[in-house]
């Protein structure tokens, strides 16, 4: 999407043109920016030009391109999105693929990026963005054999570390942008630094390096050469077009480098008429060529791989990256940091569609090992096919405009329909699996699994009302995707008594619990369970009047304000319910050699709800992309009228009825030695009757003094140092003190007390944006509703309704988890970790209320390759490919490494890069060296222990490093 042109406030086209006589030689990317999806959906794109000049559908600019670039074999392209590419590839003849093929081995086309789409950076969590990657890669080495090598992320709104970090591990050798703050872009302008070495700071240490490039001029051609719209060059204008021409290249390379110049010649949805394009570049270049003593200067036809292997012959140096780009703003007073939250409904499916697409890959990649089902083996390809299209759809949710919530709403809705289309795709074929599974392991055959999504109300769970409500039982199967652990089950009920039985009819401590203020009837049972590592478990939820399940509110006493609530031995809750401040209190064992002693640790922390006025102000409002607020300082949003207290046998949970939020915090068991709690928020519609719009933030104010700074995760990876009001790269002239000092969260926010060393983390369940800007305090903003469009392009206010609510704002639930840790400790992590791989329940309609185990009863998976990890912060992921397996591991811990000992059933045949798509070996050896003005020269480093690991079948993993490796079964 088209964004402001930085280069016209920074560049003054009057400046001295360069003295030198060295020639200069121009290399021109002809390229398209085809979004996947933004103000019209994918199909729209692909078929029909927009009513924007210009711009053409998809299928013309493949077809244009095409015919074109096959009448010269100096004629090159840059095609970036897999996604329209597949599209475009199912209408071609043999032939035509054929021809197609040629070019792109030729390297007449180069694949940039490789990615099914051009994916976020802020919103985008690791795991999906390794997916999308993975999924275009695949694609292309299997319809072309070859490896894309360059980054293309020119429309993405700000860049992470993990983002370069990821793209070095995958085998790109250099990555170009188009999007930096309008100061770091002026900056840069003066030191001839907008060509680097990113080097991330991990870790990891200095392996995952990448060159990276900002644009020139954002990823357009040169003003007035955009051909498309008319500005062709003919015989009659081609004198004074060369002139232009070569006076803007000597203007630019006073910012560059050495004597090679790279400029896109592109656009949105440029090329339908691809003619135009090569005619006047043809034009241009055979008239300068042949006068290039006169113009010191050679224009060329290029590909970004042409360009980086004439920089290696250059042997220059450049500055090295340590930092990402974030916040970005395109000018004073517009950080583009709205988008961190835009859409939040949107946000939360894209999170766990792709901790489901996980879980479910990890089970089809199981049984394709072990063999247990027919239905398997019958339905393979159907299988498949499902497995495939939901990989497709969780990587088209990445986009820079759909994740992002920047897209019109009728395309917000076509991505959701499409993500649902292969959510039912994939459950057609798992849950006769599962079904078939349950048959076997306790004789029951009238079984058919649904799931209900955890944040659904009772009247939305129509199995479990409809079941229980009368009298009759329900099954439920339960996936633990991760190790062995004991984990908090919670199940939409109505409001009736239950008893929870295990596989061996034995009753499991369950509450009732009825917390919702606005449906007394809306309940939730928890129960707390021992669940074995990758693996499934049985319980059946049976209507139990005598079983005292369901939990009443706790009756404080009327002299006092303070309600005291032993969680555990170990642990104390106090809640003031004048001011609603909590204080968790628990007694910590102290590991020494020759005595054991307990320390209590204490933490006290309140939230509150408070919310900004957007912006109108027609010189930048907020909108989708950009958060302007009126005011510098939030005001109170949802006054918390109640706290009621339930307190169960395995979770106490505290209900805080607001205004215009309801809250529950809930404290289990499961960390009755860590200081954590969840906080769940229903936020109710956004009322903009006023006129007004408003963006709802979360604050958590804690005792902790953290002096301006706080810290965020990159892409759910490395923790990113962050400070108020400042940038490690240039001298920041703040225009915004709030959105300019917000970043995105992907994972975890925190901020730790500058004397004692303690942090306080929360940890979220999909992307947001935030801050901390007064001391001791987390700020996250957790809903929009905005009235105004801010001028990027989308043309439409932020103005989302609810689906069941028509009429009315859209109302949202989301999760946090409160953790306070004390130094080098990991609980945020190990949250973390859990939230993204939740168990699955399955819940089924049963007549039975006890268990008949059949008489070969046992854990169908205990042979599963997984179940070696006992690492809870370790986490594996198997995917089967016709010949082979890979297997990726991930270590989310930020201290200590991690070890996998694969099952002696397994042998290991290489290690590939992070998208599978080659030898990580072959990948470090073409991969380019780089010197930095600092005197270090960045190369790959060979180390590995690869043959050892080969050997001993065993693997180490550094904290929060990612590896993937190919392996087989031994025959």
């Amino acid at each position: 999407m088209k964004g402001y042109q930085l280069f016209v406030i920074l560049i003054a086209l009057t400046a001295a043109v360069l003295g030198s006589q060295d020639t200069v030689y121009v290399h021109l990317i002809p390229h398209s920016h085809d979004d996947y999806g933004w103000i019209f959906n994918i199909q729209e794109l692909y078929n029909n030009p927009s009513p924007f000049q210009g711009q053409g559908a998809v299928k013309d600019i493949l077809n244009s391109v095409y015919t074109e670039v096959q009448k010269s074999p100096n004629r090159k392209f840059n095609q970036v999105e897999v996604g329209f590419l597949d599209i475009w590839w199912d209408s071609l003849s043999e032939q035509q693929r054929d021809t197609y093929r040629s070019l792109v081995q030729s390297g007449q086309i180069e694949i940039l990026n490789g990615g099914w789409v051009m994916h976020d950076e802020a919103t985008a969590y690791f795991e999906d963005l390794i997916e999308n990657m993975t999924v275009g890669h695949l694609w292309v080495k299997d319809k072309f054999n070859i490896i894309p090598t360059v980054g293309w992320q020119l429309d993405p709104f700000g860049h992470q570390n993990a983002n370069a970090a990821l793209y070095s591990q995958m085998g790109l050798n250099a990555q170009w942008f188009a999007r930096i703050d309008y100061q770091d872009y002026a900056q840069r302008s003066q030191n001839k630094g907008f060509e680097m070495i990113w080097s991330p700071e991990q870790n990891s240490g200095e392996e995952n390096y990448i060159f990276s490039a900002v644009n020139y001029k954002h990823y357009s051609p040169p003003q007035n050469f955009y051909f498309e719209t008319g500005q062709v060059v003919n015989q009659y204008n081609v004198a004074q077009k060369a002139q232009e021409f070569v006076q803007y290249f000597k203007i630019m390379n006073q910012y560059y480098r050495g004597k090679h110049l790279f400029h896109t010649m592109g656009e949105d949805f440029a090329y339908s008429r691809a003619n135009v394009w090569y005619e006047s570049m043809d034009m241009l270049i055979e008239y300068i060529n042949s006068r290039s003593d006169q113009y010191n200067m050679k224009i060329l036809y290029s590909t970004p791989s042409n360009y980086l292997k004439e920089l290696q012959k250059q042997n220059e140096s450049y500055p090295v990256n340590k930092y990402d780009f974030f916040p970005y703003a395109d000018k004073s007073n517009a950080f583009w940091t709205g988008y961190f939250t835009s859409r939040p409904s949107i946000k939360g499916f894209t999170k766990d569609s792709g901790r489901y697409l996980q879980a479910i890959r990890n089970i089809f990649s199981t049984e394709s090992i072990l063999k247990i089902s027919n239905q398997f083996k019958v339905n393979y390809q159907n299988i498949l096919y499902a497995l495939q299209n939901f990989e497709q759809q969780v990587a088209m949710m990445m986009h820079h405009d759909a994740v992002t919530g920047t897209e019109r709403q009728k395309v917000a809705y076509d991505y959701i329909q499409r993500l649902n289309k292969g959510y039912s795709l994939i459950r057609d074929q798992l849950h006769p699996l599962l079904q078939e599974y349950t048959n076997k392991q306790i004789n029951e055959n009238d079984i058919n699994y649904v799931q209900c999504n955890w944040n659904a109300t009772i009247t939305q769970c129509d199995i479990t009302q409809k079941q229980l409500g009368q009298g009759s039982p329900v099954l439920l199967m339960i996936y633990n995707p991760s190790t062995t652990r004991q984990q908090l089950t919670r199940i939409k009920v109505p409001q009736i008594s239950l008893s929870v039985l295990n596989v061996e009819n034995q009753q499991i401590t369950a509450d009732v619990i009825c917390s919702n203020p606005q449906d007394d009837k809306d309940c939730d049972l928890y129960f707390l369970d021992k669940f074995e590592g990758y693996s499934f478990q049985y319980y059946k939820i049976v209507v139990s009047p005598l079983s005292n399940s369901i939990v009443k509110p706790y009756i404080k006493k009327q002299s006092s304000d303070e309600i005291e609530i032993n969680l555990s031995q170990t642990q104390v809750l106090s809640i003031n319910t004048a001011t609603f401040n909590f204080r968790l209190s628990t007694w910590q064992e102290i590991k020494d050699d020759y005595i054991r002693s307990y320390r209590l640790f204490s933490n006290s922390f309140q939230i509150q709800y408070n919310y900004y006025t957007s912006s109108t102000d027609n010189y930048q409002s907020s909108g989708a992309y950009i958060f302007r607020p009126n005011q510098q300082s939030s005001m109170p949003y949802s006054e918390i009228k109640s706290a009621t207290v339930y307190k169960g046998k395995v979770v106490t949970v505290v209900t805080l009825d607001g205004t215009k939020t309801t809250t529950q915090l809930r404290f289990s068991s499961i960390y009755q030695q860590k200081q954590a709690c969840e906080v769940e928020t229903f936020i109710h519609s956004i009322d903009v009757n006023d006129g007004v719009g408003k963006e709802v933030v979360m604050l958590i104010n804690t005792n902790y003094k953290n002096d301006g700074k706080f810290f965020t995760d990159s892409n759910g990876l490395e923790l990113q140092q962050r400070q108020v009001n400042f940038r490690n790269t240039w001298d920041l002239k703040q225009t915004e003190p709030v959105s300019g000092n917000y970043y995105p969260i992907g994972a975890i926010i925190g901020l730790e007390d500058q004397e004692t060393k303690q942090r306080v983390l929360v940890v979220n369940d999909r992307s947001q944006g935030g801050t901390s800007l007064n001391q001791g305090q987390i700020e996250i903003m957790i809903h929009r509703r905005i009235l105004r469009d801010d001028g990027r392009g989308v043309a439409e206010s932020l103005n989302e309704f609810d689906d069941i609510k028509a009429q009315q704002g859209l109302q949202q639930k989301v999760r946090h988890y409160i953790v306070f840790e004390k130094e080098k400790e990991s609980t945020g992590r190990l949250i973390q970790n859990n939230l993204d791989s939740a168990h699955q329940i399955f819940i089924s309609k049963t007549s039975q209320n006890l268990f008949q185990l059949s008489q070969n009863f046992s854990n169908l998976f205990e042979n599963s390759p997984f179940v070696s990890n006992k690492n809870p912060y370790l986490r594996v992921y198997l995917k089967q490919f016709p010949d082979y397996y890979t297997l990726r591991l991930y270590n989310i811990h930020d201290f200590v490494n991690a070890e996998f000992k694969l099952d002696s059933k397994f042998k290991i045949l290489d290690e590939l890069t992070l998208t599978a798509n080659q030898s990580k070996q072959t990948m470090l050896q073409n991969k380019y060296k780089w010197k930095a003005d600092n005197g270090q020269t960045f190369q790959p480093s060979f180390q590995s222990n690869l043959e050892q690991e080969k050997q001993t079948n065993s693997m180490t993993v550094k904290p929060l490093q990612l590896r993937v490796f190919k392996i087989s079964l031994v025959n």
